[in-house]
């Protein structure tokens, strides 16, 4: 009897440890799914349909910043390039929602809600458009910052995408749409170009680039009275602040606290300081 319950105590947790993975993942031309797929041409939209095995509201953690979620995409174990979407953390609390509709090429005239907010792709289909003309397996990675910092993936999946010969025009078109529909019906993602406009930057001596040269990524908050807007930066990506218009707190993960940034950045020639000073 003793070793009938261990089992039985060992499966259970075993059912618990391992929901995550569970999780699956659909691929569409449509945001309903109701044209799945797993093979795409170039000028079809591309939605991940990603149904969870408990609703993600009950796995991630909370600690006061935006609960966000990342789609990356590889191509030949290279990765092509990520989208991220962040939502207000007491939108996500108690919500019941165990289906989330990540785009992966939008359709600009289409909503995607999610959280209380509409979902747009900008980033990979300007990677699209530098594949050259053929197939190419494209790997689906869903991570969140907010489960175990964005260590372990949450969902995975695989489709092809076929390129043809012209396919740069439409990706890049789609992008620019994309974008304007983002910026008319809900920022959910941040570009370098939004980015920028966000941390008011006006131009003159007063803008630098800051660069992340740290190794990791960068969790930085710029505050203008009680108006306060959070960007990451992946290693190696830059972001232009204007020094006369706000100030920039940094996330600090041992402490799990924002604080004000004291360093003087000086920038060289080139407008450019590094973030990280070594």
């Amino acid at each position: 009897m003793k070793k009938l319950a261990f089992g039985l105590l060992f499966l259970v947790f075993g059912m618990f440890a391992g929901v995550v993975n569970a999780n699956e993942v659909r691929f569409s031309t449509g945001s309903t799914g109701s044209a799945a797929t797993t093979e795409f041409r170039s000028g079809e939209f591309i939605y991940a349909h990603v149904k969870f095995s408990t609703p993600p509201a009950s796995v991630v953690t909370y600690n006061g910043r935006p609960v966000t979620f990342s789609t990356e995409f590889y191509s030949g174990g290279k990765m092509l390039e990520e989208e991220m979407f962040g939502f207000d953390e007491a939108k996500v609390k108690g919500s019941k929602q165990d289906v989330i509709v990540f785009p992966v090429v939008s359709d600009p005239a289409v909503d995607v809600p999610a959280f209380g907010k509409n979902l747009f792709a900008t980033r990979i289909g300007g990677e699209f458009a530098k594949l050259s003309p053929g197939r190419h397996e494209i790997e689906f990675r869903l991570k969140s910052y907010n489960y175990k910092d964005g260590s372990e993936n949450m969902a995975t999946g695989k489709f092809t995408l076929i390129v043809e010969a012209g396919a740069a025009a439409w990706y890049k078109k789609n992008a620019a749409e994309s974008y304007d529909a983002m910026v008319k019906r809900g920022v959910s993602t941040v570009t370098a170009s939004a980015r920028d406009v966000a941390m008011g930057v006006v131009g003159g001596t007063s803008v630098i680039t800051l660069v992340n040269n740290c190794g990791r990524s960068v969790w930085l908050r710029k505050a203008l009275g009680s108006d306060k807007t959070e960007y990451r930066l992946s290693p190696g990506q830059s972001m232009k602040y204007d020094r006369d218009s706000g100030y920039l707190e940094e996330w600090n993960f041992g402490t799990r606290k924002w604080g004000t940034v004291t360093k003087v950045w000086t920038p060289g020639p080139d407008g450019k300081a590094n973030i990280c000073q070594k």
